[in-house]
């Protein structure tokens, strides 16, 4: 299955299994290079998938019907 069609956590399971590889120092440098390179693509690409979830949830509607621009940093100081 190619990355962009995986689902969100699909890719973090990804992640987190090339993490452990490279941290398990098992595999050679070339190698370690490739998965690197896999890992941070893995990490861009949930990024970019976390930043397009924050556009769609940055507009609340209040009770008055009202819409309110949200931002996660703005709720995680509260």
């Amino acid at each position: 299955m190619k990355k962009e069609e995986m689902k969100f956590e699909d890719k973090m399971k990804e992640l987190e299994k090339t993490i452990h590889e490279l941290e398990n120092g098992e595999i050679d440098l070339e190698e370690s290079i490739k998965k690197y390179t896999y890992a941070m693509k893995l990490v861009q690409d949930c990024d970019k998938q976390l930043k397009g979830i924050e556009e769609q949830v940055s507009k609340i509607v209040l009770e008055d019907g009202k819409l309110e621009n949200f931002s996660i940093e703005k709720e995680e100081e509260n």
